[in-house]
């Protein structure tokens, strides 16, 4: 048991500065009596998890020792509030603790494969947040990790964008020397476990893996050659999405590494502070520069009814416009509606909810020009699939002043397509408008040639004709003020109105 010193600040406590570092423990509201272990940051920097170990109000087990799963909450002064027991169904008794949480927290992931609350095996279990409260964990396969997986210890992560699982194991009984792993969730599977490329695994053990919100750059501990102690922690980039070309592992220096085994690190989408083990509490350590990952951005608002305003809990997924591929998963807040998704640097991005009896309106985020990180507050609307609904046709893309669909516009146009697929009955009218820039005859002209455009293209994707009409008009239906570039950008737009459902 760690020995608390008599003198105990009530919050943070400053540990040490050295060499531009500063160690800020997060106090008696966080930390205990009893170790404090594998602390994970939600991607928002607003939620704590740490694992406590035999503390009086774990659960208790006869059979097995205490840790258990706490959480802190950050207060508006910057301080944490006193950790409270995460409780049923994420505690048990078993060894308890958190994985990895979506960037919106609607979503947990936990150590273990459990089924009806009962822990069946090694493995891994999703939680979900519903109106009622969180589901019980349910495990997920992943295919061929347990013959894989022979080792009495293992760590794993999940990214914030739901759909990447490191883990860290040995494939040999004999020695408990880990290798780091990647699953991708694709197509509702998850991959083999794919092993990391030779500059991440050695001959050396090489663990408690961590992936920051930019999925590129990966925390890990390992005690090969060159440390400071039994295990350090570095840091590296990958460099495509082989999973095996990375940049060389850098040791994040004596001020975080220590003569003892230093493991499970953690930082927040923001970047600004590490969170780890210090002594068996936990603490926070401002990043240098050149150890934070690649810049993102963190997207936060609600999921209304496009009619009514009332909040929506739905799927939410994002997704590389160039390519058409999924970038990651989130789930809104049943109750509240709220999301939080996050998108790295670099390109240009097409997300939308996904609820039944809604069409999802998409939208758009151009993040190919690299900036520093920022949050940025956006609404997703749910169209009712009704009769009379308008619904605006978001990231559709025209080569500039003419009516050719750029290739960019195809993703968005698909999901019209599986609309009326899903509706056979359906019937539909496509409207196009213009800004106020440029002559009538020439807006007239141009809002006609592009809706045309666009029944051109579902009619190639064998949408009947006769399910669909179009016209354009100009300008002369604005939706925004055509006075700012802002409103100008509403107002060019194609829409269509459900006819006949």
């Amino acid at each position: 048991m760690k020995i608390k010193l008599l003198a105990i600040v009530l919050f943070a406590t400053r540990l040490f500065s050295q060499a531009g570092y500063e160690v800020v423990s997060l106090g008696s509201n966080v930390n205990s009596n009893n170790y404090e272990m594998a602390p994970y940051i939600t991607p928002d920097g607003k939620k704590l998890f740490m694992v406590k170990a035999d503390h009086p109000e774990n659960t208790k087990s006869p059979d097995y020792p205490n840790q258990d799963i706490w959480f802190s909450k950050k207060m508006s002064d910057g301080n944490w509030d006193k950790a409270q027991h995460l409780g049923f169904p994420f505690n048990t008794s078993r060894y308890s603790s958190i994985i990895g949480q979506s960037s919106d927290g609607n979503v947990r992931y936990i150590k273990g494969y459990y089924s009806k609350g009962e822990y069946i095996k090694s493995g891994f279990s999703v939680s979900y947040l519903k109106t009622e409260g969180w589901t019980d964990p349910k495990g997920f396969d992943v295919p061929k990790y347990a013959k894989m997986q022979k080792s009495k210890t293992v760590s794993n992560s999940i990214s914030a964008s739901n759909n990447i699982l490191v883990m860290a194991f040995s494939e040999d009984e004999k020695k408990d020397e880990h290798d780091i792993y990647v699953s991708i969730y694709k197509d509702d599977d998850w991959s083999k476990p794919l092993k990391l490329g030779p500059k991440i695994n050695t001959e050396s053990s090489d663990g408690t893996p961590f992936l920051a919100s930019d999925n590129v750059t990966l925390y890990f501990s390992s005690d090969r050659p060159g440390g400071y102690g039994s295990a350090d922690i570095y840091m590296s980039k990958r460099l495509d999405d082989t999973w095996q070309n990375w940049t060389d592992p850098v040791n994040l220096g004596p001020q975080i590494n220590s003569n003892a085994w230093d493991a499970y690190f953690t930082i927040p989408a923001a970047g600004d502070y590490f969170y780890m083990i210090k002594d068996g509490d936990v603490v926070k350590i401002k990043a240098k520069e050149e150890q934070k990952p690649n810049p993102v951005v963190l997207v936060r608002g609600n999921v209304l009814n496009a009619k009514t305003k009332e909040p929506l809990g739905a799927s939410i997924s994002y997704f590389d416009l160039s390519t058409g591929t999924e970038s990651g998963i989130a789930t809104s807040n049943p109750k509240t509606g709220e999301y939080i998704i996050i998108l790295p640097y670099g390109k240009n991005y097409s997300f939308k909810a996904t609820q039944s009896g809604f069409y999802s309106i998409t939208e758009n985020m151009n993040l190919l020009n690299v900036l520093s990180y920022k949050e940025i507050n956006k609404n997703l609307l749910l169209s009712p699939i009704e009769t009379g609904q308008v619904i605006r046709i978001n990231n559709i893309f025209f080569e500039t002043g003419k009516s050719i669909l750029k290739s960019e516009s195809y993703f968005e146009l698909d999901n019209l397509v599986k609309l009326l697929n899903d509706n056979p009955l359906m019937e539909i009218f496509i409207a196009g408008h213009t800004d106020n820039v440029g002559n009538d005859e020439y807006n007239n002209k141009l809002s006609k040639d592009r809706a045309a455009a666009v029944v051109t293209h579902l009619t190639s994707k064998g949408i009947a004709a006769l399910r669909l009409t179009c016209d354009g008009f100009g300008k002369v239906k604005p939706v925004a003020d055509n006075a700012r570039e802002e409103g100008k950008a509403l107002n060019r737009r194609v829409e269509f109105t459900i006819i006949k459902k």
